[in-house]
């Protein structure tokens, strides 16, 4: 409990030291990308403070000069400051309109061009989507959670198909990740950060190049099913429901050897 307080507290004073310097700089050069430089530094700090180890494997799936929209599973508070110690660029996101209301943090988003969503308002909701795959399309890349909210229980919950249709109107491809054991750093609800290890795995790109609104189903559920395929299976869904198929179980044939069962 009290490294998680010294964590906080390091992340408190970070804030009030460098925010303000970082505003004042991107109003006068109209230059974002302090904030990413100064969060980078503040995450890789405070991670090393709470003790939290982050293994990346699939980064060289990802190319410096391309344009991504970047889905992830979202186990825990942990998995944004995961993210942004991974992705080496100057990322926007879609957030929660309540993320708003914090006045420091508001005002950042908004000179970062983040993009706001207000899911009680399916205009509003839908305006953002067109923001958002305006910004993709302008070489600005993003991340977001299509599940929408933290897992309770560390399970791939149900997708959201806003960020769906925002990459085939982008025509930006989608790069799929998987942060494995996040939940275990950070349970969503709690205080505590505990000491640990986070696995990310890096999927291949999916193109969206020529695919239309009516395909918005198929891209979700491939991007659901790369998603699952790296959970633990206590943690991925279905194989009938998110399209990842299990290895069949192997019977012992006489004398040692195995075969596929029969289905």
């Amino acid at each position: 409990m009290l490294r998680s307080t010294i964590v906080y507290g390091f992340v408190a004073v970070f804030l009030i030291l460098f925010a303000p310097f970082a505003m004042l700089w991107v109003v006068v050069t109209g230059n974002a990308h302090i904030y990413y430089a100064l969060g980078r530094f503040c995450v890789r700090v405070a991670g090393v403070m709470a003790g939290v180890r982050v293994r990346l494997s699939g980064g060289e799936k990802v190319s410096a000069g391309e344009t991504y929209l970047f889905l992830s599973n979202h186990q825990s508070n942990a998995d944004i400051p995961v993210l942004t110690h991974i992705i080496d660029r100057d990322y926007r996101a879609l957030m929660k309109k309540e993320l708003m209301r914090l006045p420091i943090l508001s005002t950042v988003l908004k000179h970062a061009k983040f993009v706001v969503v207000d899911r009680a308002d399916p205009n509003k909701a839908h305006a953002s989507i067109d923001r958002g795959a305006d910004l993709l399309r302008h070489g600005f890349s993003f991340i977001a959670f299509p599940e929408g909210t933290r897992s309770r229980n560390g399970k791939l919950g149900e997708f959201k198909k806003g960020v769906f249709m925002m990459a085939i109107k982008s025509q930006r491809p989608i790069v799929p990740i998987t942060i494995i054991n996040s939940n275990g750093i950070q349970p969503a609800g709690t205080y505590r950060i505990r000491p640990g290890s986070v696995d990310v795995v890096v999927h291949d790109p999916i193109p969206t190049e020529a695919l239309r609104p009516e395909d918005r189903e198929r891209l979700m559920q491939l991007t659901r099913a790369a998603i699952a395929s790296a959970l633990p299976i206590e943690q991925a869904p279905p194989p009938a429901y998110s399209g990842v198929r299990h290895a069949e179980p192997r019977a012992k044939e006489p004398g040692g050897h195995s075969q596929p069962t029969t289905p």
